[in-house]
């Protein structure tokens, strides 16, 4: 175990002391090495205490595009429904070394996913404890992994991907750091004893830093028209009326020749946009650079803890404290940009969830996070990491950030690569660090982040974003807000505003804000911690573990299947999720749900939701007719209970002969309803009306009376629910285990509940 020098510098005067470090670290005005550095800036806030400076002077790996197979005559379209699952071939890693200041190759490897990426990063950790209450230990490793790095945490075919060889991501060990503590002006510096850096020290006179001039103005980078743009999110609606999805991020590019160097955008960046997660990346030999003024957390962990900061709902900064407490009471009344966040809190939940202990994943605070242009929603989203895994697994399970991807994450962004029509480079990738043996981590979402590479005789720079496109989302709105949120970084590189003037788009200071009171169904909604059972029950992902579940959920590529099975988790049962629209093509349905069957003996299954509509999940469709059949037995020849969920409900409608329809009324989606009910099966000892969240474009119509209403929209009398009279068959349209739904868990109580039963006995006592 390698020892550790922690030295402490009181600063007088320099508030970027890290950068003067940088600089003079330097043997030229601008880099000839690689450089990193984690840059927070505006007021210190819990998200803002720290700056860090790593030393890049021992190992890096390299992450690269592999060889890719032709696909180019596939057409399939997700903004349709059509999702082609597929895994790529696995991901290249270089290992290298710095010798003599130059980088020289080790070995080669390489991972099938990112958490076998991370495993095999973990084998070149340097182990040090750490007994201080810094958030960074030397030994571990930092650097930027590419948004493009995502196939490699889910499993979907994209036509747009990087050329082959193409750089994709870069993570140095760093064996020493700088640390500026923000809130006390204190500069740290941490290392291994033997680092050079060890017996470095700190003077407030040198290179002070200076803030470059303007760049030259009238550069106007090149972009698709806002019409253009405004057609993309109609697609986008579009595909959201069909049932494809619930809301995607679509991102507009400004791309163009720079007038100088990356660094000095980034230094007029961090001048005009303080943000808690800036970052400055640079790999000389490879002429890649990023600069970034983000605003948002990925993931940190810390010991046990796991948090993620999602931000959704944007309003514009007031040209005065007026106006602008207005936009902000505007932000947190509006059903649009709430849908947005709530949804997206839900994403994050489903994502944690397979990398925490059961029960301790929740909603832990919301609130206003104004910029310096723009203000936002903001939630954070935790849970206790499971013993067994690492932080490289917990990254992993979040990468890339639902924020800016949508939902369900998986069908998003194959939507997303579909409508860009390029790959996305390291826009919406992280840049952060990680230590895995004293499970410390901090990653960003690259938003607001400018990416440059060099070409013979200048730079070339990408500004990339976007938003979160729903149902209710008006065109030309949307392009208003991708415009206000690339403004600033856009001038900072080509000293055009996007076309706002300083009155459009007034700057202000930055500003946390507690979320205003609301009225009506939003006041019952907010951050809150699970009831957990004493004993919570496990999560089985997959048919490897022969371990026990009799509840069994099928996963039909949504977004918020983990969070149903943390629900189930925490009333003490173990729970099951297989695939119903596996990667593998299906040759015998039948035959597959008879094995589960017999291996598994469930007395539950649940049909979870959905893109698109059921037909896509052969397994869903052909579990609803065996049910409605009375064929859905278990060994002890008892009638397994079965609960449609959404996409599982219109499933069971659809066997039973009933006609799956548009909404009349449109799409709704992360939106809280007041639900009437009859009072029996799912909903006994229940209130009424309920609050339940909706997620759902389609609908059912009765064509018959094979299965009986149960419950309804209170305003506008549309199906939400259903039971076969005699058999345990339960459909609902709506997410009992959502955020939006306060007593939803109690509808899975009462479906667990319920014991199977044998119908012949029912009907000789009849």
């Amino acid at each position: 175990m390698s020892e550790i020098l922690h030295r402490i510098f009181k600063i007088d005067k320099d508030n970027n002391p890290l950068i003067s470090i940088l600089l003079s670290n330097r043997k030229s005005s601008l880099p000839l090495m690689d450089e990193l550095l984690f840059h927070s800036s505006g007021p210190i806030t819990d998200l803002s205490e720290y700056s860090f400076l790593p030393a890049l002077d021992s190992l890096r790996i390299l992450f690269f595009e592999p060889e890719n197979a032709n696909h180019n005559q596939l057409n399939n379209s997700a903004l349709d429904g059509n999702v082609l699952l597929e895994k790529p071939n696995p991901l290249q890693m270089l290992i290298q070394e710095l010798k003599n200041n130059q980088w020289s190759t080790i070995k080669e490897s390489y991972a099938k996913d990112l958490s076998e990426a991370m495993r095999i990063m973990k084998d070149y950790e340097i182990k040090c404890n750490s007994e201080n209450e810094l958030p960074i230990v030397p030994g571990g490793f930092a650097g930027l992994l590419g948004y493009d790095m995502s196939r490699w945490t889910n499993s979907v075919f994209l036509k747009h991907v990087p050329k082959s060889g193409s750089l994709l991501g870069v993570m140095w060990r760093t064996e020493a750091w700088w640390v500026h503590e923000r809130k006390t002006n204190q500069l740290h510096s941490i290392s291994l004893e033997d680092h050079p850096w060890s017996n470095a020290t700190f003077d407030d006179n040198i290179n002070q830093h200076r803030y470059p001039l303007t760049p030259i103005k009238n550069i106007v980078p090149d972009s698709e028209s806002d019409a253009k743009h405004a057609r993309k999110i109609s697609q986008i609606k579009d595909a959201i009326v069909k049932g494809n999805l619930y809301q995607l991020n679509y991102g507009r590019t400004w791309k163009g020749k720079m007038s100088d160097h990356p660094w000095d955008s980034f230094s007029r960046m961090i001048n005009n946009s303080p943000s808690p997660f800036g970052a400055w990346f640079y790999v000389h030999d490879h002429g890649w650079a990023v600069s970034s003024a983000s605003p948002e957390r990925l993931i940190k962990t810390d010991g046990k803890i796991v948090n993620t900061r999602p931000i959704k709902g944007t309003r514009a900064r007031g040209l005065d404290e007026e106006t602008d407490l207005e936009l902000k009471f505007e932000l947190v009344s509006s059903e649009k940009e709430l849908a947005e966040h709530l949804m997206l809190v839900d994403l994050e939940r489903n994502d944690l969830t397979p990398i925490c202990k059961p029960g301790t994943v929740h909603w832990a605070n919301w609130r206003i996070e104004a910029l310096s242009t723009v203000q936002h929603l903001v939630s954070g989203v935790e849970g206790e990491l499971a013993p067994e895994l690492t932080v490289g697994d917990a990254l992993a399970s979040l990468f890339p950030g639902g924020s800016i991807t949508g939902c369900p994450k998986l069908v998003t962004i194959a939507a997303i690569n579909e409508l860009e029509q390029h790959p996305r480079g390291a826009w919406t990738g992280s840049v952060g660090h990680i230590n895995f043996h004293n499970r410390k981590s901090e990653w960003n979402i690259l938003i607001r982040t400018l990416e440059s590479h060099s070409g013979p005789n200048s730079w070339y720079g990408t500004v990339q974003a976007g938003g979160g496109i729903v149902n209710d989302s008006i065109p030309s709105k949307e392009v208003e807000e991708s415009r206000w949120k690339a403004a600033a970084i856009t001038e900072a590189t080509w000293g055009f505003r996007t076309g706002f003037s300083g009155t459009d788009l007034p700057e202000r200071n930055m500003k946390i804000s507690p979320i205003p009171k609301k009225s009506g169904l939003l006041s019952k909604l907010g951050p809150r911690k699970n009831f957990t059972y004493k004993n919570n029950g496990k999560i089985i992902r997959g048919e490897t573990s022969k371990e026990s579940s009799r509840i069994i959920i099928i996963d039909n590529l949504d977004s918020f299947t983990e969070n149903i099975a943390n629900s189930i988790s925490n009333m003490g049962k173990n729970v099951r999720i297989l695939q119903g629209r596996p990667i593998d093509r299906i040759d015998n349905v039948n035959g597959i749900i008879k094995k589960w069957i017999k291996i598994y003996n469930p007395s539950h299954i649940i049909i979870g939701p959905g893109p698109s509509k059921p037909n896509k999940s052969e397994i869903s469709m052909h579990l609803s007719r065996m049910a409605l059949e009375g064929k859905l037995k278990n060994n002890n020849n008892l009638h397994i209970s079965l609960l449609g969920l959404c996409l599982g409900h219109q499933a069971i409608g659809l066997a039973a002969g009933w006609e799956l329809l548009e909404s009349p009324l449109g799409a709704v989606h992360g939106k809280p309803s007041e639900i009437i009910h009859d009072g029996k099966g799912l909903y006994q000892n229940l209130p009424n009306p309920l609050t339940l969240m909706r997620y759902n474009s389609l609908i059912l119509s009765s064509n018959n009376d094979l299965l009986i209403e149960t419950c309804w929209e209170e305003s506008n009398n549309l199906i939400m629910g259903l039971r076969h009279p005699i058999l345990p068959v339960f459909g609902i349209q709506f997410h009992p285990e959502s955020v939006g739904s306060p007593l939803g868990n109690k509808i899975l109580q009462n479906f667990i509940n319920k014991k199977p039963i044998n119908i012949s006995k029912i009907y000789i006592e009849n």
